[in-house]
């Protein structure tokens, strides 16, 4: 049988056979305008001049006469189209591909005229569709598989697309799709029903994983911790969140002291400490004591305050002098904040003045404090014996004791007990290490979530304001990165992070033989390397 085919400004003359499909003049047709086209030549559709659509599924004898004139619908120019009318989809089969970071798709639903759609593709691009309406699937009658779609790159990446066929009708579409990195094809059914002209999706199954899933936990023994250089205590009975073990005196250790000149400086609350976390010109920073002073002038005479000093006893019993001293005053209700004077002010007292002041002494520490802490410093005494000298216009020196105290020894910091106070997930993973010099705990955790109603680990550190989701998909990954690479112990890059305190480097532990990551193993360690974790973490089930 000869048949005139006309596409664009191009036309031949296609001959066929009789007992073929339609589908196979499709191929042949295909071929006759491949070498005209820039793109893949792909036909979609047949039409006849007064614009019936040819049916693929039929026999070139039932659906064409000798010498009919054909119209051909290209992939390109028809697929767009049509694909706007697939809004329906029953089932989405994907395969990720870690080589080109994309997944290979292929989706089956019910377009906006009832007809049956399979494509294949990426998320942004649309390699293969192919529709069929209630009669074309009754025309698939033998028993067995049938092929209906196929695509492949030539690199290790295809989908193959066929109809099953029980009792003489379709009964489901079974996909087969391959990447590069898949070790197995990925498997899987979704049933089909015809209910008179209607088309309706069935049971979806997965025959074939292209990757091993983690259905248990891992069963591999993993090393112990492995800890060097020095950490603070773990103090759980106290929440990191909400004190950092400092301001530990209390009422009894409030001062009363009458001076020379007859001012009486009562001490109206306990006596606060802020070490803070910006740096002076000197390359260190300051260390602020602020106690807080009812004043009387009981003098007959008007008296006026004009100086401030202070001293402290260091560990060794000696007394040294603060950095400086300034006079200021509160401005709230709230902890530390106060207005401070840095001139030379002069604080005038009429006899019988009852005025509030408050004092603040400063020391200069050497190094870096990376995180606001309201105690003193490790390098002072935990109980700091402090002297506050007033000088005024009489020229006498009003010396007042003053006590500051920690509730603890060092620093309170994250626990694994507080910090699961304040996650509402399981955290199955906790890891410390103690920046001694700039006084900062650092951590890295792994917590039990969901996403996307697939189990998870949600890994976050103090190294990084990003988290990530480790997925069954990201473990794939990382075996086919690994083995790519030939290392068994695999430095995760995109998880290996540092700041100014900390570096954490993340490795996983990948199984050749299994293809599974057998656990991750995290280094978290201060930046100049004194203070170390090793901890590792076996793969536990994310499976349902």
């Amino acid at each position: 049988m000869r048949l005139r085919v006309a596409w664009k400004e191009y036309k031949f003359v296609v001959p066929t056979g009789k007992s073929n499909k339609v589908s196979d003049l499709f191929k042949e047709i295909a071929n006759k305008f491949a070498a005209y086209s820039t793109e893949e030549f792909i036909v979609s559709e047949l039409k006849t001049v007064d614009g019936f659509v040819i049916s693929p599924h039929y026999l070139v004898e039932d659906a064409l006469l000798e010498n009919d004139v054909l119209l051909v619908v290209d992939f390109e120019s028809w697929k767009n189209e049509q694909f706007k009318l697939c809004t329906k989809s029953f089932a989405l089969f994907a395969l990720e591909n870690f080589e080109d970071d994309n997944k290979l798709r292929v989706n089956v639903g019910l377009n906006t005229l009832n007809k049956l759609y399979v494509s294949i593709g990426l998320y942004n691009k649309l390699y293969r569709l192919e529709l069929f309406d209630s009669a074309d699937l009754k025309a698939f009658h033998k028993e067995g598989e049938h092929p209906i779609t196929h695509w492949e790159d030539g690199k290790g990446n295809a989908a193959k697309v066929f109809f099953v066929v029980s009792g003489g009708v379709v009964t489901q579409v079974k996909t087969e799709i391959s990447t590069v990195s898949s070790p197995k094809p990925l498997i899987q059914t979704i049933g089909i029903k015809l209910n008179g002209t209607k088309i309706e999706a069935g049971e979806i199954k997965v025959i074939q994983e292209a990757y091993e899933p983690y259905n248990s936990d891992s069963t591999v023994a993993v090393p112990d911790e492995v800890r060097e250089g020095k950490s603070y205590q773990d103090y759980d009975q106290y929440d990191y969140y909400t004190t950092d073990g400092g301001n530990g005196s209390d009422a009894s250790h409030h001062a009363v002291v009458t001076g020379p000149s007859d001012i009486r400086f009562e001490q109206i609350d306990i006596t606060r400490s802020e070490m803070s976390n910006y740096p002076t010109n000197n390359g260190g920073f300051m260390n602020s004591f602020f106690t807080d002073f009812q004043i009387t002038n009981n003098n007959s005479d008007r008296v006026t305050l004009s100086k401030i000093t202070a001293e402290y006893q260091d560990k060794q019993g000696n007394w040294v002098p603060f950095t400086n001293a300034l006079f200021g005053n509160k401005r709230s209700n709230q902890f530390n904040d106060y207005s401070w004077r840095t001139d030379n002010i002069l604080i005038p007292l009429e006899s019988r003045d009852t005025i509030k002041l408050s004092t603040n002494t400063r020391i200069e520490i050497k190094g870096k404090n990376s995180e606001r802490l309201q105690r003193s410093h490790q390098s002072l005494p935990n109980e700091l014996h402090i002297k506050i000298h007033i000088h005024d216009d009489k020229q006498n020196v009003t010396t007042i004791p003053i006590l500051y105290k920690n509730k603890t020894e060092d620093p309170v910091t994250m626990t694994l007990k507080t910090r699961q106070a304040r996650v509402d997930k399981p955290i199955i993973f906790f890891q410390t290490v103690d920046n001694l010099e700039t006084n900062i705990r650092g951590w890295a955790q792994l917590v039990s979530d969901k996403s996307d109603g697939k189990n998870i680990f949600n890994f976050s550190t103090i190294c990084s304001n990003s988290s990530h989701y480790i997925s069954q998909s990201a473990l794939h990954s990382f075996v086919y990165d690994a083995k790519k690479a030939n290392e068994k112990r695999f430095r995760i890059k995109n998880y290996c992070t540092s700041n100014s305190d900390f570096q954490l480097e993340v490795f996983a532990n990948v199984n050749f033989e299994t293809s599974k990551v057998d656990s991750l193993c995290f280094e978290l360690s201060d930046k100049e390397g004194t203070a170390k974790s090793v901890k590792y973490f076996p793969i536990k089930k994310l499976t349902e």
